[in-house]
This record gives structure tokens, sequence and C-alpha cells, in this order.
């Protein structure tokens, strides 16, 4: 495009225009949205005196990592047409790095802090074991077979509440709230089951939000502040649904044009469909008994 508009004696495109065209694509809107939710949830810890002491503002990325791991599911299964193949390995992927990340984080802490590592891991490792599976049900999904693609949310979904069961609680807010997104994990793992991948994600988001709205400082500012431990569960959902709705309108059907149910969006999807129909014309001529 530079060189045709150069030799037609035109200005070359300028720095501004050439950054509104990359805006407007959908990987930059994607970054913008998830950047100013960040930002959001920043000012939101910042107002609670989240980072005032170390012992809160440690739980700002405790929470906050695990919530995007969560989101960036939930977003991509609502927002996308994607082949259960393709899903199941963006799925698998990011479990397995996301896994490995905290795994390797944690276990370096505790040489370099505790000078062990082993004995930490049996007595504090909670939230290690629980990246851990995460881990294991990526690889699942890396391998997965259609009958079995839906399994490793449920396992995630057991695990996350047996995790939850035994991550206690200084008060009712952060016991409520992170039973909430238990709640939401498993409804989203039960929709999984019944092939809902849209709706399992918009439960995967809410479930997000209220694990983030459970850290510490948050839970602390409400309880000190006299807050109804109730309006602070739901207000916590107000935000989720708000971002879900404008995940929707940037990225949803009526901004892509709707596809027919089932239909691949990107030619890898295609191929693998045609290689699928193939596999079955091949099955059904081998079962086919001899005239």
């Amino acid at each position: 495009t530079t060189r045709r508009t150069l030799t037609m004696g035109g200005a070359p495109p300028s720095s501004a225009g050439v950054l509104k065209r990359a805006l407007k694509t959908p990987f930059a809107l994607h970054v913008l949205f998830a950047s100013g939710q960040i930002f959001v949830l920043t000012v939101i810890c910042a107002s609670c005196g989240v980072f005032a002491e170390p012992m809160r503002s440690r739980q700002f990325p405790g929470h906050l990592g695990p919530s995007m791991f969560i989101a960036s599911i939930g977003v991509a299964a609502f927002v996308t047409d994607w082949h259960w193949r393709r899903r199941c390995k963006y799925e698998g992927r990011l479990s397995v790095a996301a896994a490995v990340v905290y795994v390797t984080g944690e276990t370096l802490q505790a040489g370099l802090t505790k000078g062990r590592v082993l004995s930490f891991y049996v007595k504090h490792g909670l939230h290690a074991w629980m990246a851990a599976v995460v881990g294991v049900c990526g690889v699942v999904l890396l391998e997965a077979a259609p009958k079995f693609k839906a399994a490793p949310h449920v396992w995630f979904a057991a695990a996350w509440s047996f995790f939850i069961y035994n991550h206690k609680q200084p008060n009712d807010f952060g016991i409520l709230m992170h039973w909430a997104a238990t709640a939401w994990i498993l409804v989203g793992a039960a929709l999984r089951v019944l092939n809902e991948d849209a709706a399992s994600g918009t439960a995967y988001v809410l479930a997000a939000y209220t694990f983030f709205g459970g850290q510490l400082g948050l839970t602390l500012a409400a309880e000190a502040n006299r807050a109804n431990v109730g309006s602070y569960v739901l207000a916590w959902h107000v935000l989720p649904i708000a971002v879900i709705i404008g995940y929707i309108r940037l990225f949803g059907p009526s901004s892509r044009g709707t596809p027919a149910a089932g239909a691949a969006t990107t030619a890898a999807d295609i191929e693998q469909q045609n290689a699928e129909q193939r596999t079955r014309l091949l099955l059904f001529k081998e079962e086919e008994p001899p005239l």
C-alpha cells in the first residue's frame, strides 16, 4: 500500500493513520479492553488501601493472575466460534503455561526465602498444587478426544471446590466471595458438559471477578466500612456482567456477522472439519456390507 501510494505521487501514510488502523484490529481491541479492566480494578484496590500494607498488597497479583487466566478462557468461549479442537488447544496451552509460571515462581520463592522446597509443598503448597491440577488438565485438553473435551473442566471445578474449602478467610466477605466464585466455576463446568460453551464462558468471567473481589485487602476494607455482605457480593456481579455486555458488543455475532450453527470460522477450522468428514466417510465405507 505504501509503495503504491508513493508511486502515484501521494504522501505516505502517517503514523497516526497506521496507529488508528492498528487499533481497529480485534487483537488491539482485546488488549485495550483488557487493559481498561485491569486499570479499573487497580483503581478500586488503591482506593480501598490494598497497596498500603504488604500483607494486603501481596494478594493483589495472587488474585489478579488467576482471575485473568479464568477470564481468558471464559471470554474466548463466548466471543469465538472455534472448532472444539482449536478451543481445546487454546485452553490447554493457556493452562499449561499458567501452571508452569506459577509453580516455577512459587518453587523459587520457597527455595530462596525459606531454603526448603519439598517440605513447603507437603505442608503449605495449597496454591501450587491447585496450579498443578490446572497444568495436568491442560495436558488432557491438548490431547482431547470428542467424548472427553469437557472432562478437564469438571476436574478443575471439583479440585477448585476442595481448594476453596481449605482456603481459610478472615471474615464473611472473603468466605462468600470465594464460594460465589466456586459456584460460577461449577456452573461453567456443567454448561461445558452440556456443550453450551458460550454460556459457560460468561460463567467463568463471573467467577474471575468474584474471585478477584475476595482478596484480603478488599474484604477487610469492606468489613471496616461496615458494608452489607450480600450487597458486597452482588456489587461484584454487576461489573463482570457489564464487561460481558461490552465483549458481546465489541466481538459478538452482531460485530462479525452470525455464522451458521457449528460453522467453521477460520481456514484451520474448515480444514479440521473437512478432515473429520473424510474420516467419517472412510469409516462408513469400511462398515458398508458387500453386495
